[in-house]
């Protein structure tokens, strides 16, 4: 389960990644995102954690409280990270103002490196 997350967050990465080169914003935003909480899902399997699906709320607290306040192993941004890029996403499909270009970049941004460190972790 932990390689098959990886491998849907790395391919919502690249889409994201695409998506920001032909400056399509809000399908970078909404990629860049669905590359985290996929990670998220890895992580959490990583550690036992075997629920096959989970709402987006869910995942944000039960990984912001079992891997970042419980057994910090990962950074307290992390779980910031997961909830703006929730808004962001929530933004990018359902509201006119959409994703901006900063926005999106920094959303992949922390995309590229939300999915390094769950590499890392999963990888000891």
């Amino acid at each position: 389960m932990v390689a098959v997350a990886l491998e849907r967050a790395k391919e919502f990465l690249a889409v994201a990644e695409v998506a920001l080169e032909r400056e399509c914003y809000n399908g970078c935003a909404s990629n860049a995102y669905y590359a985290m909480f996929w990670a998220a899902i890895a992580a959490l399997a990583h550690q036992g954690f075997k629920q096959t699906e989970w709402s987006h709320g869910g995942l944000r607290e039960t990984f912001s409280r079992e891997l970042i306040v419980k057994r910090h192993i990962y950074p307290p941004k992390f779980g910031e990270w997961l909830k703006d890029g929730y808004n962001l996403r929530t933004n990018a499909h359902y509201r006119l103002q959409g994703a901006s270009a900063k926005g999106s970049r920094r959303m992949l941004e922390h995309a590229r490196e939300f999915i390094t460190k769950v590499e890392e972790v999963v990888k000891r």
